[in-house]
């Protein structure tokens, strides 16, 4: 019996279907029906009855679901413990974070923590929000730069961002004359999407700007990560919203143009960018590194938005047509 067979067979017994047990674990659902077989085999009992259209739960079953969530607690627990106890010292701080904060302020809080404490060694890891709360909750990190988490959780939250809608275009689109747009005149237009499983507050976020005029947009693709949205609008399947960081990435074949007047209120959390923490862990070097995200994250920042500089193509489409840049 191992801590694999136990977390299988935890996911299948809550939710009693092999598919949803398999995608919340990531696993192929051939490999998970093997962990909870061999565990079968090593207990001599059957845990669950299967058929074709039902997964129940045996009363060994749910006796062994009980002790296994007891089992994983309390390693949880230890496993904390030591770790914790190992950074006692302070010479360690393990920091995680989503994207948008490793692509826009961490960098350079990172720089600012290390030439204070030169004598503490930074581990970083970059994840989404539910893989970092989850190892936030273990004690794999002390802190963790995330949008606020989904699921109620004994760690600390503070915002530290609110990020401005970009509108990501094809450079040959007509829409690229102009220095600003506003949702209006997105409403229609072909649009690539973050993937809404993967991506749910990126997807969300969309949605909301889009529900703020009334209107859904015109999904043609969805895409999991920001280089393939990016490539699917340089090919010319559509336009797409992305967070104000992104315009200090590069991309042949698109332009970025301000979103006017689409700061929405209150803002959705897929907009929000903060830090969150374990309170009851007293760790010094994790308190002043998040002395510096204070005093260097700005709450509103336009220094992370492009100015607008027509392309080239914009700027020869507007001498031929004798028409001014600019626009609603």
């Amino acid at each position: 019996m191992d801590v694999r067979q136990l977390r299988c067979f935890i996911a299948v017994a809550e939710e009693l279907h092999f598919g949803r047990a398999a995608e919340r674990l990531g696993v192929a659902p051939p490999a998970l029906s093997r962990q909870i077989s061999a565990l079968e085999d090593e207990l001599g009992v059957s845990l669950l009855t299967r058929t074709t259209r039902q997964v129940a739960m045996t009363r060994a079953g749910l006796i062994m679901l009980e002790e296994a969530k007891g089992i994983l607690v309390k390693m949880e627990h230890a496993t904390r413990a030591v770790r914790e106890a190992s950074l006692a010292s302070g010479k360690i701080l393990r920091v995680g974070a989503i994207d948008a904060a490793s692509s826009s302020f961490v960098p350079e809080a990172l720089v600012a923590f290390r030439t204070r404490f030169p004598g503490i060694e930074i581990k970083f890891v970059e994840a989404m929000t539910a893989a970092l709360v989850q190892m936030l909750e273990s004690g794999k990190l002390d802190l963790a730069l995330t949008r606020p988490p989904r699921k109620p959780t004994d760690c600390a939250f503070e915002i530290l961002r609110v990020e401005r809608p970009l509108v990501v275009l094809n450079e040959a689109h007509p829409l690229a004359a102009r220095e600003h747009l506003t949702m209006l005149d997105l409403v229609g237009e072909p649009f690539v999407v973050p993937s809404k499983r993967i991506r749910p507050y990126a997807y969300d976020l969309v949605m909301a700007y889009f529900e703020s005029v009334g209107a859904v947009p015109n999904v043609t693709i969805e895409a999991t990560e920001k280089p393939a949205m990016m490539s699917a609008v340089a090919a010319g399947l559509g336009m797409a919203l992305a967070p104000d960081w992104v315009s200090r990435l590069s991309f042949p074949g698109v332009t970025m143009r301000r979103l006017r007047g689409a700061l929405l209120d209150p803002p959705p959390p897929g907009a929000l960018v903060g830090v969150a923490w374990r309170p009851q862990q007293k760790l010094p070097a994790r308190d002043d590194f998040l002395a510096i995200l204070r005093e260097s994250v700005t709450l509103l920042d336009d220094r992370q938005t492009l100015s607008f500089t027509p392309s080239p193509k914009s700027q020869k489409r507007t001498a031929r047509t004798g028409s001014p840049v600019g626009g609603a």
